[in-house]
Formats: structure tokens, C-alpha cells, sequence
């Protein structure tokens, strides 16, 4: 439902978070159910037309990577090239612990996640492939059918030394969070890598998250917010009716976003993507 009002609202894109539970930290109560994100895409994808679908982003360590570039291209042709592939290095210990993953340190996790993007370029790119690293490897492998153009390739992170180098090396899309200026900070991050690796930034569309609780009021939006309590998200985010939203994505804007990506926090109505469609959307586009 929250997929088709955002095709129908004239929403750019509808994002799925590669988890696999639940955990009371990040939101919403345990007891909602978290499906797995290729395949929720995979039905999204037979049922809409326009909006670009991607996830937010897929931890590495769940899938061998050349899997997933099989599954981004998988979705890709479903999709008829609305699909892009959103990867990071995963950071839930508890997630991964529970699903007996082992949780490896952030340089180690960093890594894979580098050898990753690697290896799905490389079956995105060459035919047949192949690819020898310390984590991964790929033996003449064939990505058949091939896509008929290759998917862009979203990192998401925001650590300044190794996840954005990487962005700036080889990404299409690069997503942070925080607040605007953070966001700004890290764009300018961004752009410093790429000088440095000789890329042009502006090849490069930048995104950020941020979480949302939305009302048709600012008060209907605090009251959201109060009967979260302490299962609202810390924010960066914004709490408020459709002005504060516009407002808040100018802010974005203002520091170099050109796609921001909402989480709509605990909420259960898609009339709210109708509220975003026709009231933000619209008031963006004529601003």
C-alpha cells in the first residue's frame, strides 16, 4: 500500500531497509514483522511502474556478494531499470548475532564491504568475470542475462575516511545522515576524495536518510511523537505537518542532498505518502 500510494503521489523512489528483526532500539515495537528486502522489492516491482527501488542499504555480510549482484540484476530486469543496489559494511551486532553471523570489527567489516563493491562491479562489467581478494573471489563467473544497463551502485555510510573514499571510488550514489550541516560536512568529504582520485563529484548523486513522523498538523504530528515515546528514533529528523517537511527539505537541499530519503517512523497509514505527495512534493516542485 505505502509502495502504490507512492507511485500514485508522484513520490521519485520507495527504499526497503536490509534487516532481518526487529529490535526495540530502532523504532517501532519488536513484535512488527521485517521482511527481507530483495524480496519485497521483487513484489513491489511487478506492481508499480515509475518509482526507482533500492535498499537502504544491503549489509554485506548477509550475502556473498556475487549473489547480490545476481539479485540486483534480477531486480533490475524485473524492475525494467528502476533498481538501484544499495550496499554497506552492516553494523548490528545484536541482528547478527542472533542469526549467527559473525560480527566482525568496522575495519574488517569496512573491507569486505570495499571487496564487495568490487566483485559486483566486476560482474556488472565484464563477462565473464573474475576476481581474486581476501574475502571474495570469482572464477569466470557469468551474469547472464545481462542487464541491459547497469544499475547504479548506492553506498551507504557516513564515516569519513574509508566509506565515503569508497563512495568517491567507485559509487553512483553515496548516502549519509545527520543533521544539514553534518549532511554538508560529509558531502564536502565527498567531494575532497574525489579530487584527490581525480573523479568528478557532480558523477556522483548524493542522498541522505532521515527518519519522519508526520501529521497533517504540527500538533497531530507531536501527538505521533508522544505516543511513541521512548520507541521514537533519535533523530536527525523532522517531527511536523507538511510546511515543516518543505522547510526541512530545503535545508537538505541548501546542503548539497539531492534526494532525501524518509523513514516514516512508527507510522501504519500510506494516506500520509497521499499527505507527502500532494502537499510537499507539489509545494517543492513550485518552489
Amino acid at each position: 500500500e505505502f509502495a502504490l500510494a507512492a507511485e500514485e503521489f508522484g513520490l521519485d523512489s520507495f527504499w526497503v531497509w536490509d534487516h532481518l528483526q526487529r529490535q526495540p532500539a530502532a523504532g517501532e515495537a519488536d513484535s512488527q514483522g521485517m521482511l527481507e528486502c530483495f524480496l519485497s522489492l521483487a513484489g513491489v516491482a511487478a506492481i508499480t511502474k515509475r518509482v526507482l527501488l533500492g535498499q537502504l542499504v544491503a549489509a554485506v555480510p548477509y550475502r556473498n556478494p556475487a549473489l547480490t549482484a545476481k539479485m540486483g540484476t534480477t531486480l533490475a530486469h524485473m524492475s525494467h531499470g528502476r533498481a538501484v543496489l544499495g550496499l554497506g559494511a552492516g553494523w548490528d551486532r545484536r541482528e547478527m548475532t542472533a542469526y549467527g553471523y559473525q560480527f566482525e570489527d568496522a575495519p574488517t567489516r569496512l573491507k569486505r564491504l570495499e571487496e564487495a563493491v568490487q566483485v559486483v562491479l566486476k560482474l556488472w562489467s565484464e563477462r565473464p568475470a573474475s576476481f581474486q581478494g581476501h574475502f571474495y573471489s570469482l572464477d569466470t563467473a557469468y551474469n547472464d542475462p545481462w542487464p541491459e544497463a547497469r544499475p547504479p551502485l548506492m553506498v551507504g555510510g557516513s564515516g569519513e575516511k574509508v566509506t565515503l573514499r569508497i563512495c568517491a571510488q567507485y559509487a553512483d550514489w553515496c548516502n549519509v545522515n545527520g543533521l544539514p550541516e553534518q549532511v554538508q560536512h560529509r558531502f564536502d568529504v565527498l567531494r575532497a576524495h574525489c579530487e584527490r582520485l581525480g573523479r568528478d563529484p557532480d558523477t556522483i548523486i548524493r542522498s541522505n536518510l532521515l527518519w519522519a513522523i508526520v501529521g497533517r498538523t504540527q500538533a497531530e504530528a507531536d501527538a505521533k511523537r508522544e505516543r511513541l515515546g521512548n520507541n521514537a528514533r533519535p533523530f536527525p529528523g523532522v517531527v511536523g505537518d507538511p510546511e515543516r517537511l518543505v522547510a526541512t527539505f530545503k535545508q537538505y537541499e541548501a546542503a548539497g542532498s539531492q534526494h532525501c530519503i524518509v523513514q516514516l517512523t512508527g507510522e501504519n497509514d500510506p494516506e500520509i505518502v497521499r499527505l507527502i505527495g500532494q502537499q510537499v512534493m507539489s509545494a517543492l516542485h513550485t518552489g
